[in-house]
Parts: C-alpha cells; sequence; structure tokens
C-alpha cells in the first residue's frame, strides 16, 4: 500500500508578488474539490476514510493539524501507525493520502481553508466510505 506523501510547491517571488507551482500534483485524476471552513479551532473532523479512494488536501488559508491512519485487514485501523502532519498556507504543499487511510483534521488558526481534491465522484465516494467515531478513536493533539 502506498503511503501518505506531501507535494511540496516551488515558489517563486518578483517585484509583481509570489507564484506557488506544485510539480508533483497531477490534476487529470481529480474529478472533484471542495473547500471546508471550520467554524472554530476546536471542530476536529475526524475519521474518515476509503479503501481505494484517493484524496489530496491543499491549505489555502491558514493553517491545519491533519493525522492519517492506515487501515489493516478488515477494515481495522492501525492505530500504531498513525502520522501526523502540519500544513499551512505560508508553506505551501498538497497532502496526498491514498486509498487504504482514514484521516481527520482540525484547524490551528482562526479563518483557515482546507481545499480537499479526490479522484471519485460523490456517489462513489459514499459506497467507499470508511468511517469512525472520536469515542472509537481519539484524537491525540499535537497542535
Amino acid at each position: 500500500m502506498a503511503a501518505p506523501a506531501l507535494l511540496h510547491a516551488t515558489k517563486f517571488n518578483d517585484q509583481r508578488g509570489a507564484l506557488c507551482a506544485f510539480p508533483g500534483f497531477d490534476l487529470s485524476e481529480v474529478v472533484r474539490m471542495y473547500a471546508i471552513e471550520p467554524a472554530n479551532t476546536r471542530i476536529i473532523r475526524a475519521w474518515q476514510g476509503h479503501i481505494k479512494e484517493r484524496k489530496w488536501f491543499w491549505v489555502a488559508a491558514g493553517s491545519f493539524e491533519v493525522q492519517t491512519i492506515p487501515l489493516g485487514a478488515d477494515h481495522i485501523p492501525q492505530l500504531n501507525a498513525r502520522i501526523n502532519w502540519e500544513l499551512s498556507a505560508s508553506q505551501p504543499a498538497v497532502l496526498a493520502i491514498p486509498g487504504g487511510y482514514l484521516n481527520g483534521f482540525k484547524a490551528l488558526e482562526a479563518d483557515s481553508k482546507l481545499m480537499v481534491f479526490s479522484d471519485f465522484d460523490l456517489e462513489a465516494s459514499k459506497a467507499d466510505d470508511v468511517r469512525f467515531t472520536l469515542e472509537e478513536i481519539p484524537w491525540i493533539d499535537h497542535g
């Protein structure tokens, strides 16, 4: 199984401003995108994942703590393999999450915005969905 990975941006600055490019992010596989803007920094959206669907997270504003947990046999979360990521608009990168992973996230700053890209349409995504509650898998705060 592939593992989540950061696709770092290349940033160019001149007198006109800044330009960020993501050379490792192939948009040809994306079929939908959406934005998440949490109401505050206390809200945790976790745990959702997919068996096959891939997601890409990019922070358009503010910053987020994202956690990923691989799913093992029979879709059982492998809690000892949890990875914590801190994503920030000030250090642009795309977090690529392959199928077979749960994810959860929370904003670290007010007015943060997370852009999510997916390679499945909404109906296919729902059919591929795996979810756990925060009671089943507690959040470990690193922020």
